[in-house]
């Protein structure tokens, strides 16, 4: 009988370790389900036709999947790509992210936009000197494309002064030049990456003053 008893009591015990590992299982499918939230796209960007839109994202959601607006553009292999937005409101200190391709949800990205993922060009932040008044510069990038197809801007809420809406236009321009001009471009690019990774790691990790 003492063996029947811790007979039954391992049975118990690797039925109620079944159920939490089919429990964390659940939920791991469910956070990354949530995460998954469906992307549509605003427009597309014609060359050299200033596209304008709304950002309802709060203030420092500069790297948010969820709430950016989406915006398309179709470029060829070699094309020089140049994206840039301008603020609409003084509040609004505007950024946006470029990737390679199109996409139906938030699933490629996860919880944040990183320079890791996939199809990554370029970010936009304070490039250029602000177009308006306000504390903020217009972010700005240029880049090569690497293959003929489609594109994604994702504009983003950087680290605003005030609470949204936040209006801004977006321009597109694509144009061929020598191959030399373009390593230049293209190495502009990565420093600016570089750069806006940083101010987006010490933004994460510092308080919010003010919001």
């Amino acid at each position: 009988m003492p063996k029947a008893g811790g007979l039954r009591v391992v049975g118990n015990l690797k039925r109620m370790c079944r159920g939490v590992v089919t429990a964390t299982a659940v939920s791991v499918l469910c956070a990354a389900r949530a995460l998954a939230v469906p992307i549509v796209y605003d427009g597309t960007l014609t060359p050299g036709v200033p596209f304008s839109g709304v950002n309802t994202q709060p203030p420092f959601s500069f790297d948010q999947p969820v709430g950016a607006n989406y915006i398309s553009f179709f470029a060829n292999a070699g094309d020089v790509v140049n994206v840039f937005g301008d603020r609409q409101a003084g509040h609004y200190d505007m950024s946006f992210w470029v990737f390679q391709g199109l996409f139906t949800d938030t699933s490629a990205f996860g919880a944040f936009f990183d320079v890791g993922d996939p199809g990554f060009i370029a970010i936009g932040d304070d490039q250029d000197l602000p177009n308006i008044e306000g504390p903020y510069g217009d972010p700005n990038v240029s880049f090569v494309a690497p293959v003929t197809g489609s594109y994604t801007v994702a504009a983003t809420n950087f680290a605003s002064s005030n609470d949204p809406p936040n209006p801004f236009t977006l321009t597109f321009t694509v144009s061929s030049v020598p191959e030399p001009a373009s390593l230049a471009l293209w190495l502009a690019a990565v420093g600016a990456a570089g750069y806006v990774r940083c101010r987006t790691r010490r933004l994460r990790h510092e308080p919010h003053a003010g919001t």
